[in-house]
């Protein structure tokens, strides 16, 4: 209750700051025109000083009032009174009948009070005042007298000031209920952030009794360092604030002693000089555990400083005098008595005088000559006694807190460890095993997702802007469907399921929706274009398995890169698809050398060594005075064994690259078109060479893909022959 008094009164100061600034500034705009009038003659100076007397005498008695006690609750009443007294000496002296507005500028300020009642009774005694105007014009009429004929603009200025009264009441009203609003709002926080201090205090302190507990000789120890620490930093004049985060680094100053074995920590004797470097770890220790803990400012420096001397001397860096943090050089003095006044599994306590004599000894060498100073003043307010009030040495409640925490931990680092790093979708593991669960209760359709050529994109914008577009493509997938299961399976790979979908039409409307959006997204970064492959298998049957989906899906992805990509395919098109795949690619490549201004980069995009061979084949044709053989190998998987691995990929490829180059022999004539598709020239051949020569690379790629392979089924090399004549006119053969 006393914080929100204390609210409330800083709330009453500052709007009686603000309502004061804007009525001086309203005083001092009519002071200058009246100042201007006098100075043109139409007033005379004896209404400049009439003026002041009722105009700044009335602000500077309640600025008086504001400076005596500026939370003054009354003070808007004497405020309003103030105002008034000006407002009736320019509304019975004022040279035109406008100036009844300037009570307007009182309506507005008032609306800051958020007091209806104050802005009702504001409004009604301005009316009743300039009623009493209008009345007295009608009775006692002068050079303007109010007549029945006459009437309209006193009507006008009684409706003006009944419209501004109640829209500044309304204003109010509705001020009033979001303050209200508001204060509730933070109370609740303020209750809120109380309860998430107290809890955070348990938590630390149960962490310093856990690190006490590996020394029977040093329990209660982080405790008293923590009260003796915030009793010097209140010595030395800190903050409240200060005050109680030192509590906190203090708690936390051991922390690195988790590190030390316990027989170290435990030794009855002399530590040997490997023992005393291991223990003198602890500090680095405790400073890489608390340094990205972001829950309080320079956590770290407590644990990671505390054993520096003043003098230099110290470890683990050897920091001098204020090179060290204040709050390090506190810690030191608390810990250092501490240890001095405790039992220890190597001596007992000292004696209290002879402890004052080392403190002051030490005073310039290893403590801070201040940090000394405010340490002995606060023990000679203890009146010679050494020890502070001791405390339990465990607190039930906050070891509950700590389980609750850890616990609590432990489900954000599974959550964590089941996303991936850069996009916070599931991870590839993760997310075969949600998709496998959410594939056996509903049907739906599963996408494989391919953003192409990634590898150009980051090559050319930079990673930094590849990984932008990657987390905008995933606010696309996330976007297409509450219930989207979204996988990241590789850099530039998403798998996804969308469960209740499974209409050819409707998922062909999404799949354009989301090309078109990922196509929008780089247009506004240098003009750039991104394009995404995705192949969809259909999931009808919640008995078909994941892993038998994903195959489906694949593998329409792979027929679709080798269309031409930026599109979608159904897994249901491949059959269809796969027999003319190769007969339409070629026939594209045809078309390009034949009619070079529709040959575009992307075909071979990253294919340099095809690239130089395109524009040679390209200047041949066009001397029209040879003939040219295009042969495109491709190696496709074998219908009876489904899916190949990557494995069996590479290795077939390999196989069909030694062929062709065995029999072939000049590698200029050979070049990739695609990491499945190699493309061998002829110049003049004959159609009957050619043949030998693709007959001897077949026999010579199933013979050495036999050797590597326990089933040489699983890929096959297929081909086909397209003759580019002399008269532009092309023949195709298998």
């Amino acid at each position: 209750m006393k914080n929100r008094d204390e609210s409330t009164m800083e709330l009453d100061r500052r709007l009686n700051r603000d309502i004061l600034t804007g009525w001086s500034v309203v005083v001092a705009i009519q002071f200058i025109a009246y100042s201007i009038e006098t100075v043109k003659g139409l007033r005379p100076y004896s209404y400049v000083l009439m003026c002041l007397a009722f105009g700044v005498l009335p602000i500077l008695f309640c600025l008086w009032k504001f400076k005596v006690n500026p939370a003054n609750h009354m003070l808007r009443y004497y405020l309003v009174g103030s105002y008034f007294v000006t407002y009736l000496f320019c509304l019975f002296t004022g040279a035109t009948n406008l100036v009844f507005v300037y009570i307007l500028p009182l309506f507005a300020l008032l609306i800051l009070y958020h007091q209806p009642s104050l802005i009702i009774g504001s409004g009604i005694t301005a009316m009743v005042i300039n009623a009493a105007f209008i009345i007295k014009r009608v009775l006692y009429p002068g050079d303007e007298p109010i007549t029945l004929e006459n009437s309209r603009d006193a009507e006008i200025q009684m409706v003006i000031l009944f419209l501004c009264m109640m829209g500044a009441w309304m204003s109010t009203v509705i001020y009033d209920e979001i303050q209200k609003r508001n204060a509730e709002y933070m109370e609740k926080i303020g209750e809120k952030s109380a309860q998430i201090q107290r809890m955070t205090f348990q938590t630390i302190e149960t962490i310093a009794n856990t690190i006490d507990a590996k020394d029977d000789y040093t329990k209660g120890h982080s405790r008293r360092v923590s009260d003796y620490s915030a009793e010097i930093a209140r010595e030395m004049g800190l903050s409240r604030e200060d005050v109680e985060r030192i509590r906190y680094i203090a708690l936390l100053h051991d922390i690195g002693k988790i590190g030390v074995p316990d027989a170290v920590l435990n030794k009855p004797g002399r530590l040997t000089d490997a023992e005393y470097d291991l223990m003198k770890k602890h500090t680095t220790i405790g400073g890489d555990i608390l340094k990205d803990v972001g829950m309080m400012q320079d956590l770290d420096v407590g644990a990671k400083y505390h054993h520096e001397r003043y003098d230099g001397k110290g470890y683990p860096y050897g920091l001098k005098g204020e090179e060290i943090p204040l709050i390090a050089r506190i810690i030191c003095m608390a810990d250092s008595y501490d240890a001095m006044t405790s039992n220890r599994i190597y001596r007992k306590h000292l004696n209290h005088r002879v402890v004052l004599e080392e403190v002051k000894r030490c005073r310039g060498t290893q403590f801070d000559p201040d940090v000394t100073d405010a340490f002995l003043r606060f023990l000679e307010k203890l009146d010679g006694s050494s020890l502070l009030t001791e405390v339990p040495e465990q607190m039930e409640g906050a070891n509950r807190l700590l389980d609750v925490v850890m616990e609590d931990q432990t489900k954000r680092l599974a959550e964590a460890a089941q996303r991936d790093q850069l996009t916070k979708v599931y991870n590839r593991s993760a997310g075969e095993r949600f998709i496998a669960v959410a594939m056996r209760d509903t049907t739906g359709f599963l996408f494989y997702f391919n953003i192409d050529d990634m590898r150009r994109i980051n090559r050319e914008q930079g990673v930094r802007m590849g990984d932008f577009y990657l987390l905008q493509i995933v606010d696309l997938l996330q976007c297409m469907n509450p219930d989207i299961i979204v996988s990241r399976f590789g850099g530039d790979e998403f798998v996804c399921y969308i469960p209740g979908t499974t209409d050819t039409d409707e998922i062909s409307a999404q799949m354009k929706q989301l090309l078109e959006g990922v196509r929008f997204i780089a247009l506004d970064t240098c003009g750039g274009r991104l394009t995404a492959s995705v192949g969809i298998s259909i999931h009808e049957d919640t008995k078909q398995t994941f892993a038998d989906a994903l195959a489906e899906a694949d593998k329409a992805l792979y027929f679709m890169k080798q269309s031409g990509k930026d599109s979608f395919y159904f897994y249901r098109q491949v059959e269809n698809m796969e027999e003319d795949l190769s007969r339409q690619e070629l026939s594209k490549l045809v078309d390009a050398i034949r009619f070079k201004d529709n040959f575009s980069d992307s075909m071979v995009l990253g294919q340099q060594d095809f690239f130089r061979m395109f524009e040679f084949i390209t200047d041949v044709v066009k001397d029209r005075r040879h003939n040219v053989t295009l042969v495109m190998f491709t190696l496709t998987p074998s219908e009876t064994v489904g899916e190949p691995s990557v494995e069996d990929r590479d290795k077939a490829l390999a196989c069909a690259d030694k062929a062709i180059l065995e029999v072939v022999h000049d590698s200029e004539a050979i070049s990739t078109y695609s990491s499945t598709q190699r493309i061998v020239t002829f110049v003049d051949d004959t159609p009957v060479h050619v043949k030998e020569v693709v007959g001897e690379i077949e026999k010579k790629f199933y013979h050495m893909y036999g050797q590597h392979s326990e089933r040489r089924e699983i890929m096959s090399l297929e081909y086909r022959i397209a003759s580019i004549q002399d008269d532009s006119k092309e023949k195709e053969d298998s």
